[in-house]
């Protein structure tokens, strides 16, 4: 089911005017964010990154208040809208 979810938020437009939300994420937010996109956890990104995974969690939280999503589902549907790869 998440996966059909998923394939029919691919299919849709992006949004031009989610990117200045967009901008407001610092380029280390940015990377951490694409990577919630794809559905990595909070490990796999310390992992990925080479960073600890309370300060994954830390950049997570900064980037739902500055992004104005309470969780990753509402996380993912916004990298989508905004064609985030």
């Amino acid at each position: 089911m998440t996966r059909a979810v998923i394939d029919r938020l691919a299919l849709r437009a992006p949004r031009p005017d989610l990117q200045a939300r967009l901008d407001e994420l610092t380029t280390r937010e940015q990377e951490v964010f694409r990577l919630v996109a794809h559905g990595y956890s909070n490990l796999e990104i310390a992992t990925r990154l080479v960073i600890s995974e309370g300060t994954t969690k830390t950049h997570v939280a900064h980037i739902f208040t500055k992004l104005d999503v309470r969780d990753r589902a509402q996380a993912i549907v916004l990298a989508h809208d905004a064609g985030v790869r």
